[in-house]
């Protein structure tokens, strides 16, 4: 490590300028890309863990912050991280001191700097806590770690900048773990970057959805979400999750995707979704210039097993043109027809249509349809496009008059592009619903 010039923060009134400690991490000798078939409940796995030792503690991240003076009296100070040939990176912190009042800036290579207020991360910190997650006395492998959102690029610098008469000797922080990205929605709408992202296999026959004007609203209500799972060296996973309508018609951001994606509290703080992330136009391999990512992770309010479902709320507002899909709380007839809106593999939105096969029941990775209507699944046989890792969460359309409500969400299947009419597993919203009806309401006649 050494201290460089990187470059000169952008000329932001908010963005004090600061020269940057330099860490730079060896690099990867066999990054554990995705490879396979498809497994039955398996979220897209898009990135992996790294140690990060020179910053493993309080004291060693601390002879890195070389201090400066701010131009509003108190203090800043930035280290840089680079992780070669990553798409982006996001920076796991193990917080043991941080005033309410500091203020966080995670910078990649390209993009928007994004700001994060202290009380933001000892707020989400202590959400964790309150869920069972905590670890005390936290240790540099073993502690909660607060995930910064995703930022671009083979870098990431991290800048902290203290209020005048807050002095340094009060910040405890140390960025034990960082999580190497092999793909981002940055790096997607980049187009040299884009063709360098590694990914999975996911098929030719999946179907635009922005071909499909009759989706247009419905596709407004999706969006692909990233996160941190538990469980593994800190890997980042992509999956789909569905903006919820309550019956007060509030506009609380609920969201609801499958609890084998986000089935605890401290994955559900490390969730950014990403909305209107569709082609630019019918049949085009560009992204959606309007694609917009929201961060500040979320709430968990509800987990089922039994129908595989996650239900959050959301704590940075979904941008202005998303829309709340509506629930459909009675039984879906067999036969009828669906739509599903889904994200591939992390990819640009998609579309598949089929009709409910029958009603079905799982039990771990092991699913089945059955014979009467008590299983908690409803097996989807598609007669146009299919699913595949990263579509996990998504939601199903039914049509009911003039409008669609969400009848199920993807839990697993079989479907692909050489076997388009293997089932497909959805929890089924009729038995989910009770379960959430204290924060979605009471529909009239239930």
């Amino acid at each position: 490590m050494s201290l460089v010039q990187l470059r000169s923060f952008p000329p932001e009134p908010s963005v004090p300028a600061v020269v940057p400690t330099r860490v730079v991490l060896s690099p990867l000798v066999d990054p554990a890309l995705e490879a396979g078939p498809r497994a039955p409940g398996q979220p897209v796995r898009i990135g992996q863990g790294r140690a990060v030792p020179m910053a493993a503690n309080d004291q060693s991240l601390g002879t890195l912050l070389q201090w400066e003076p701010s131009a509003k009296g108190g203090l800043v100070a930035a280290v840089t991280f680079r992780s070669e040939g990553a798409a982006g990176l996001r920076l796991g912190l193990v917080v043991n001191q941080l005033p309410s009042q500091a203020v966080l800036r995670v910078f990649g290579t390209a993009g928007t700097p994004v700001r994060l207020q202290g009380s933001e991360v000892l707020g989400s910190l202590a959400r964790d806590a309150q869920a069972g997650t905590g670890t005390t006395p936290p240790s540099a492998l073993s502690a909660p770690l607060f995930w910064t959102p995703t930022v671009a690029g083979e870098e990431a610098t991290l800048q902290l900048e203290l209020p005048a008469g807050v002095s340094p000797a009060e910040l405890g922080l140390a960025v034990p773990r960082l999580s190497h990205l092999w793909w981002t929605h940055a790096a997607n709408l980049d187009p040299q970057r884009r063709a360098a992202a590694p990914g999975i296999d996911i098929g030719t026959c999946h179907i635009d959805a922005t071909c499909e004007s009759s989706y247009s609203y419905e596709a407004r209500a999706v969006a692909r979400m990233e996160y941190m799972r538990d469980g593994d060296p800190n890997y980042a996973y992509y999956c789909t999750g569905t903006l919820m309508a309550d019956t007060a018609v509030s506009g609380t951001p609920y969201f609801l995707t499958a609890s084998h994606c986000v089935g605890t509290q401290t994955e559900a703080s490390t969730v950014s979704t990403y909305w209107f992330y569709r082609s630019a136009a019918c049949q085009s391999t560009a992204p959606n210039p309007n694609a917009v990512e929201v961060h500040g992770g979320s709430t968990l309010l509800r987990v089922s097993s039994g129908s595989d479902l996650s239900f959050l709320q959301l704590s940075g507002r979904p941008p202005t043109g998303a829309v709340h899909a509506g629930s459909l709380v009675g039984q879906p007839a067999l036969d009828v027809a669906v739509g599903a809106l889904h994200h591939p593999g992390g990819e640009l939105l998609k579309l598949s249509e089929g009709r409910v096969n029958a009603y079905g029941s799982c039990v771990g990775n092991f699913c089945q349809a059955d014979e009467g209507s008590d299983g908690n699944y409803l097996v989807l046989r598609w007669t146009r496009g299919v699913t595949a890792q990263g579509s996990s969460g998504s939601p199903i359309f039914a049509q009911v008059g003039s409008r669609r409500y969400v009848v199920g969400h993807l839990f697993a299947g079989s479907s692909s592009c050489s076997d388009p009419t293997a089932n497909d597993y959805f929890g089924r919203m009729d038995r989910a619903y009770p379960l959430l009806r204290s924060w979605l309401g009471t529909v009239p006649g239930t």
